[in-house]
């Protein structure tokens, strides 16, 4: 039987580990999220509010110019937001302002669409976070229930953009 912190630490390191794996040639490291948004700040609220992260700071950037690299409108307004979780896990958060950018097409209620990301959390007090999303009025998808393996509890919700996020918290082990 695995131990809930080995558990903990190969859901951590399983990226990392199977990178290595695959090309002992290439290295890679995992830094941070970005997402690209059209209201910034009840992003970055979200995520401090709900998902205790730490604002870190906001920047206005050039506008986008023609052949963005990011594949932006021309002369769309760009504002980014550096976030960190409490472990130091980094979010990024571009806001853009521009009459053609457009949010993806995503199902209602539960369901997902092919290209749709989810962001996966181990927290501490999911009950917490659950009363702050429902008192936020936040879409939660599934409220914290004990997930198919029972060792922990599993809820999954969506920041005001629609992405998804499963959080889920551990639960001490029966002796």
């Amino acid at each position: 039987m695995l131990k809930s912190s080995f558990v903990a630490a190969m859901i951590a390191t399983g990226v990392a580990y199977v990178a290595q794996a695959q090309d002992a040639a290439v290295s890679s490291t995992f830094l941070r999220s970005a997402i690209f948004v059209a209201d910034r700040p009840a992003t970055v609220k979200f995520f401090r509010d709900v998902m205790g992260y730490e604002e870190l700071t906001t920047g206005e950037l050039a506008p986008a110019g023609e052949n963005d690299p990011l594949g932006l409108p021309a002369g769309a307004k760009r504002t980014l937001t550096g976030m960190k979780s409490k472990d130091g896990a980094g979010l990024s958060i571009m806001g853009i302002e521009h009459p053609n950018f457009k949010p993806l097409a995503r199902p209602a209620g539960i369901g997902n669409a092919g290209g749709d990301v989810m962001f996966v959390h181990q927290v501490t007090n999911i009950k917490e976070i659950e009363r702050r999303a429902k008192a936020g009025g936040y879409q939660v998808l599934r409220d914290a229930l004990p997930s198919a393996s029972g060792k922990s509890l599993q809820m999954f919700l969506r920041d005001p953009n629609g992405v998804r996020l499963e959080l889920f918290e551990m639960l001490p082990e029966k002796k």
